[in-house]
């Protein structure tokens, strides 16, 4: 009779010892995972970067790079708004571009003149300072596309001929002039490539009509340019 009592007493003493495991063991897990959170030298380490992905293409421009300061940048340090003088009979325009390694400006020059034109473009710094200045002729009755990063290889037929004229403004022009003689007209936008600096035209880029107006003021706000 006394065995059978014992025997009872331990059977009770293992059930309460076995409920009391399984319900202690989700308490460590938690308190263990807790500590793992909150101590960064626990934590599992960070998974790497492959060393075989593949890197960022460069540029192929050949005009320099956009996060360089172009090399008549510091030609005239001590002359300041030097803004072009208009030329009688040609209308005087200015425009912000952007032009660093994720962004290009394109601009579109149509001559609806019977005649060739030249057209004169300029750059500026921050200060009015001129950074930036070339001549476009533009043949009679003929379409000319600029862009200020080169192109890539085997670009669309529409974009090969006429081949694009390079304006490798970088992130040193603020704002930009266009003197439009009588009949050249323009229009032009800004768009987005990879980082790469090279506008891909088969690529969805995405893009932002430039403003154009007569007086570079309104080209920063609050001032804003009001149609007639």
């Amino acid at each position: 009779m006394k065995k059978s009592g014992l025997l009872f007493i331990g059977v009770i003493v293992g059930a309460v010892l076995t409920l009391a495991f399984v319900f202690m063991a989700p308490s460590q897990s938690s308190l263990a995972i807790f500590s793992t959170t909150h101590r960064p030298e626990a934590r599992p380490p960070t998974a790497r970067l492959s060393s075989t992905s593949t890197p960022t293409p460069s540029s192929s421009s050949g005009a320099g790079d956009d996060e360089q300061p172009p090399a008549t940048f510091a030609l005239r340090p001590n002359t300041v708004n030097a803004l072009p003088t208009p030329i009688p009979g040609e209308s005087l325009v200015y425009f912000v571009p952007s032009d660093n390694d994720a962004t290009a400006t394109v601009i579109y020059l149509y001559n609806t003149d019977t005649v060739d034109h030249i057209v004169a473009l300029r750059g500026f710094s921050y200060n009015g300072v001129l950074v930036y200045s070339l001549n476009i002729n533009v043949g009679a009755t003929s379409f000319l596309r600029l862009a200020s990063d080169s192109i890539a290889a085997a670009p669309p037929p529409s974009w090969a001929t006429p081949a694009p004229i390079i304006t490798n403004f970088t992130d040193f022009t603020y704002f930009a002039s266009l003197s439009l003689p009588k009949g050249v007209k323009a229009e032009g936008y800004t768009l987005f490539n990879p980082g790469t600096g090279v506008v891909d035209p088969r690529a969805d880029q995405g893009a932002i009509p430039l403003r154009f107006s007569s007086d570079p003021a309104t080209l920063f706000l609050p001032i804003t340019m009001k149609n007639p």
